[in-house]
């Protein structure tokens, strides 16, 4: 049978372990850079999740301050609630952070990060 539509919009991923409330999200991003952002999901809404953006807790580790191990700083925010779509990924989701980053789910552990400029 033919179809007026391509086989990717027929076939669409689903997300098999979707967004959940409290799920803590982590983008990791620069240029000569690696840095996490935080975020924490509040609330979920058909094929969005609304957002807060979570400060970092860093434990700087050496280079003059240069590299740091980071993890989110869950019990305070900063700014206001943000609505953001999710996209399937893998067997879970992501979030778009800005133009070149994405918010994925958070493994638990602590993220190496250094900026070297």
């Amino acid at each position: 049978m033919n179809s007026i539509f391509s086989p990717s919009l027929e076939n669409k991923p689903a997300v098999v372990n979707g967004p959940k409330v409290g799920d803590i999200l982590v983008s990791v991003a620069g240029y000569e850079a690696s840095i996490a952002s935080w975020a924490k999901v509040v609330a979920v809404t058909g094929k969005s999740v609304k957002i807060v953006r979570l400060p970092a807790d860093n434990k700087y580790t050496g280079c003059g301050g240069m590299e740091w191990i980071s993890t989110p700083a869950t019990d305070r925010i900063k700014g206001d609630v943000e609505t953001k779509r999710f996209t399937p990924d893998g067997d879970s989701y992501r979030v778009k952070n800005n133009s070149y980053s994405n918010y994925y789910v958070w493994g638990g552990k602590p993220i190496k990060c250094y900026n070297y400029h």
